[in-house]
């Protein structure tokens, strides 16, 4: 039947075309029987309804067709799963009312486990919970200079005990009272950051970090227990402890008060978080995540020290050895200047060092920056003994605001096409100069994975673990700017620095003049020289990741082809850009790209 509707011949068609046509009409006629049934069934309901509003009233059976019911609401149904209006309002009036109960140890675990990926960010978490403190007694301080009475000093300290294997951290900022610990550290999620930022006023920014109120519990990595030692302006100083179970204690101090103002939090170490009682260790952990911290961090630290002391006299003698020798020797008077025979010993000591020296030099002006300074701190952050080619500092506004610098190192690592596709640690993001990830790779493309450098923001939104942003499009920008920012900073290089002196007749110049000229020409061309071998330096280390952008990069192709360079027969010993090639050279550019295509391929095969 099929066959005959559609006027095809059976005797001339496969059976998989016959099987297809057959099937398309078959799916034809379920989607008319479906729509059919729809309306079918929605033509029943109005006729239903219809019935239920029709006037009896005088006799008159529908009267009027036109006729609507005084409220056009959906019907609410009389009974529900078995329920009638007054058995259901008697569940809501008498039932009992109980809360959810969940096990708060598994529920902490849980909620700390699936927040962070390491277990050394704690140590990030409590510094930048103790940084928000002393931003805020630092703004109230504006106001109210005797705030700071108690403790003028603004700083964190860190120490650790390696016998006790505990971990304590210690800031002289804001403290809290009793109600604020059974509120901020007693309530998961209770921030006291936000709350602190809710009061201030609409236009005032602190740039506060804990905005989630789980930083504190990042403790629970590291620790199976943690104390808590507060002091606040307002209060008395009080204790808090917990080991992340159902409870918390806290207790007014017997030790009375201690810490002047501020707060301490000591970390009772677990058996596998042994090694952040090394010293080593909680040094390196400070500086790549706290380095650029504005307050300073001291670390109490065991040092060997230099000292002299005297010489113990030798073993008594007897009376009469003393006696005797006595009388064998002449009295002689010592110069009274003579000093006590003293020896030099080594002795270990504890002292406080401070960790955190490097400032961040990207929040200065840049105009105030020396270029000795721009180059120290491209070695302090990336550990290369090198010096930089170039650099530039920047700071990108609009969608989103960031403070950036971005460094060309002098050669390239190794193994950098070794993982191209993987991810790069060149660039470090950070928000309000805590570290937060530094394998960001949608920051940069794959073929600039060579550039180095630091990109800070205030406004960035991120997750609750602060390891990665919330919203992708932030990212689009930002890496826009960076590659924008990055390919002007290598235009830069690839120029040619330009004569700015006019040119004066030699006729009216004096021999002393002559040779002034001669020499400011001659640094002139010295400069260039430098700049063009700058340059090709830049472009054997990296000319590679340039021509790998012109392939991946559309948006960017036609600025990156600018900086490329090519040996031409006009000149084998020097390559140019084909923006400086005059139009006879073009062809002989061409002919040697493809000659020396050929030689290699010749020398491969």
């Amino acid at each position: 039947r099929c066959v005959q509707e559609t006027g095809i011949n059976a005797e001339y068609m496969g059976k998989a075309k016959i099987t297809q046509i057959m099937r398309t009409q078959y799916k034809a006629i379920f989607m008319l029987f479906l729509i059919f049934g729809s309306n079918l069934n929605i033509l029943c309901q109005d006729n239903d309804n219809d019935s239920d509003n029709t006037n009896f009233d005088d006799g008159n059976v529908g009267a009027d067709d036109t006729t609507q019911p005084a409220s056009e609401e959906a019907q609410v149904p009389e009974i529900i799963d078995g329920f009638t209006p007054e058995q259901r309002e008697e569940i809501d009036q008498h039932s009992e009312n109980h809360e959810f109960q969940a096990e708060v140890g598994r529920l902490m675990d849980i909620i700390i486990n699936s927040l962070y990926t390491h277990k050394e960010v704690f140590l990030r978490e409590v510094i930048s919970n103790a940084a928000d403190a002393l931003d805020k007694i630092r703004f109230l301080s504006v106001q109210n200079p005797e705030i700071l009475e108690a403790e003028p000093e603004l700083t964190i300290r860190i120490e650790f005990d390696d016998k006790a294997k505990t971990l304590s951290i210690t800031d002289t900022g804001i403290g809290m009272t009793k109600q604020d610990l059974i509120n901020n550290l007693g309530t998961i999620a209770k921030s006291g950051t936000t709350a602190f930022v809710q009061h201030l006023a609409k236009g005032g920014n602190l740039n506060l970090i804990g905005q989630f109120g789980v930083g504190f519990y990042a403790t629970y990595l590291a620790g199976n227990k943690v104390t808590v030692t507060s002091k606040h302006n307002d209060d008395e100083q009080y204790v808090w402890e917990s080991s992340a179970a159902s409870n918390f204690h806290i207790i007014k101090d017997p030790r009375g008060n201690t810490l002047k103002r501020g707060t301490r939090v000591t970390i009772h170490l677990k058996q596998d978080a042994y090694e952040f009682c090394e010293q080593e260790r909680i040094k390196k952990l400070v500086k790549k995540y706290s380095e650029f911290i504005n307050f300073p961090i001291y670390l109490r630290v065991e040092k060997e020290v230099s000292k002299e002391v005297p010489i113990e006299d030798e073993e008594p003698q007897t009376t009469e050895e003393a006696e005797k020798r006595d009388e064998d020797l002449e009295v002689k008077d010592e110069p009274e200047d003579k000093k006590p025979k003293t020896k030099t010993i080594r002795e270990k000591v504890w002292d406080w060092e401070i960790i955190n020296d490097s400032k961040a030099l990207w929040l200065r002006p840049k105009e105030e920056i020396t270029e000795d300074e721009y180059k120290q701190f491209y070695k302090t952050f990336t550990r290369d003994f090198d010096e930089p080619v170039s650099w530039i500092h920047f700071l990108a506004e609009g969608e989103v605001e960031f403070r950036s610098i971005l460094y060309i190192p002098k050669s390239a690592p190794n193994d950098m096409f070794e993982n191209y596709y993987g991810k790069s640690n060149a660039l470090k993001l950070y928000v309000r100069r805590v570290l937060i990830n530094e394998q960001f790779e949608d920051l940069m493309p794959k073929y600039l994975n060579f550039v180095k450098g630091i990109v800070d923001s205030d406004d960035l939104p991120l997750n609750v673990n602060r390891e990665s942003l919330q919203q992708l499009k932030m990212l689009k920008v930002m890496s826009r700017k960076l590659v924008r920012k990055t390919i002007e900073m290598i235009q830069k290089l690839s120029e040619v620095p330009e004569d700015d002196e006019e040119e004066e007749e030699e006729e009216s110049k004096d021999d002393d003049e002559k040779e002034d000229e001669e020499k400011r020409q001659q640094q002139r061309e010295e400069k260039k020289l430098a700049a063009e071998r700058k340059f090709n330096d830049f472009w054997k280390a990296f000319g590679k990741n340039i021509k790998l952008g012109i392939i991946e990069d559309s948006a960017n192709r036609a600025k990156l082809a600018k900086i490329t360079r090519f040996y031409s027969s006009h000149n084998t010993s020097r390559s140019v850009s084909y923006t400086h090639l005059t139009l006879p050279t073009i062809y002989s550019v061409q002919i040697s790209v493809v000659a020396v295509s050929l030689k290699k391929k010749k020398q491969i095969t």
